[in-house]
């Protein structure tokens, strides 16, 4: 160790050990030009005498923000970090720094917020921080850029997945999503593809920039064009894209088509691989959609029609299946779908319709999961005051103003029908809707606990 320069000596008066030995926190002998020790391990090319190893270089730009002298290294490690993840993760671009989606959610009566429901809207309280929404976003979001192409490349066959939703709708007498809901913006979206042709690049990004940068804002006299324009053609968003997927997935189970399926024009696949390929890809969007935190109308769609499609691949045994039907639940309580609306509310009758279907159908399967599985509901009807949908067919939720009274009209007090005399998507609806309430009263006896004296003798 002779000729020690004064770069090798610390401010404590101890030599400086060579990066290798620094950075592997090992004894350095402090040999020049290298130590023995790297001579041993192979890393003669490596060795070398760092006179500050600890010193940062300094950056142009800094964020706006206090950092006490202990931490101000650490801190800028977690800004670089996040920063260099988020370059690779969706939405990148302008995408990150359009106006946020979110809107606020449902706030029950025990919410301080809920005081100031009229102003909800103004409410910055009410609505997450952008700029912290959108870090969160770039440091912990999954990167769907390797996902987009191939959901793009599965949309092209729209008009089998019409196929299929259609054949779906016409065989089976149990739906929850009225039809014309979801069979004409299907029609919309390939009349606007066969008009402006398909857009043979950037189809991906648009979606995107569609679902992170755009609300589908409800009102009262909103029209049913309104509502498929908010999310169809040139506004397709990645929630209905997953609908359609879904849809087609189950639409292939009861087709009574040729079991074999082609998504690309070559290959062909069995029903059972096409709807599995179906699950994934309405599972993709759905990870998307989650990006955004925003919830919506379609987007409670979507989680009960990938539920219904993946419990019918995967059982509902599976952890991933349970889990599934939480998120669907989650957004029925965000959107408050759980809770009576006033008549003056700002929701279009056949929205409205379509919401009391969809919780009475999520009601009904939150009662079988958790008879099957011995858990308890997730949806309690202690917690849930909506009334039953009418027994309406589902082209009726879509008539003008005169066509619905006149249907309306025709219905009991209770909103039973009395027309046609056949079974229509909101009987069945409605009926096991109210044996899902009885069952739930039994499984108070079984599952829960305390004084059940009572409800046995309103059982009896």
């Amino acid at each position: 160790m002779k000729n020690i320069s004064r770069g090798m000596v610390r401010k404590n008066g101890k030599l400086i050990s060579c990066e290798p030995c620094r950075i592997s926190k090992i004894r350095c002998d402090h040999q020049q030009p290298t130590c023995r020790r790297c001579d041993i391990r192979g890393l003669t090319s490596k060795c070398y005498y760092h006179p500050a190893p600890l010193t940062r270089p300094r950056k142009k730009t800094r964020a706006h923000r206090s950092v006490s002298p202990a931490n101000a290294s650490r801190e800028d490690e977690v800004f670089d970090a996040s920063t260099s993840q988020g370059d690779s993760i969706v939405p990148t671009g302008p995408q990150m720094r359009s106006t946020p989606t979110s809107q606020p959610t449902y706030l029950g009566p025990t919410s301080f917020m809920s005081t100031f429901h009229q102003d909800q809207q103004d409410m910055s309280l009410s609505i997450p921080k952008t700029a912290h929404a959108s870090t969160l976003r770039k440091a912990w979001s999954a990167d769907f850029t390797h996902v987009f192409p191939r959901l793009v490349q599965l949309l092209r066959p729209l008009r089998l997945y019409e196929d299929l939703v259609t054949d779906k709708y016409y065989r089976s007498s149990f739906t929850v999503i009225p039809a014309p809901l979801m069979l004409t913006p299907i029609r919309l979206l390939r009349n606007h593809w066969d008009r402006e042709g398909w857009p043979q690049e950037g189809l991906g990004s648009q979606i995107t920039q569609n679902t992170a940068a755009q609300s589908i804002k409800v009102e009262a006299n909103m029209t049913t064009d309104q509502f498929y324009h908010s999310f169809t053609g040139a506004n397709l968003r990645w929630e209905f894209v997953g609908l359609i997927f879904a849809m087609a997935g189950l639409g292939a189970s009861v087709s009574s088509s040729s079991p074999l399926y082609s998504l690309n024009g070559k290959d062909e696949i069995s029903s059972d691989a096409f709807a599995m390929e179906m699950a994934a890809a309405s599972h993709a969007c759905l990870e998307i959609c989650r990006q955004y935190d925003n919830v919506n109308d379609l987007v409670v769609w979507l989680n009960y029609a990938y539920y219904v499609l993946a419990s019918n691949i995967m059982g509902e045994t599976s952890h991933q299946i349970y889990a599934q039907f939480g998120d669907l639940v989650s957004c029925i309580h965000a959107m408050g779908q759980h809770r009576s609306h006033p008549p003056e509310s700002s929701i279009p009758f056949f929205l409205s319709e379509t919401r009391r279907r969809v919780f009475a159908a999520s009601y009904r399967t939150d009662k079988n999961l958790a008879t099957f599985l011995g858990r308890p509901p997730r949806l309690p009807y202690h917690y849930c005051d909506v009334e039953l949908p009418l027994d309406l067919d589902d082209h009726s939720l879509v008539l003008d103003s005169l066509a619905l009274d006149k249907a309306v009209r025709q219905l009991t007090a209770d909103g039973w029908g009395t027309f046609n005399g056949g079974l229509r998507p909101a009987t069945v609806i409605r009926l096991r809707y109210m044996i899902a309430r009885l069952r739930e009263q039994v499984m108070e006896l079984s599952l829960g606990r305390g004084s059940t004296g009572s409800r046995e003798n309103e059982l009896q």
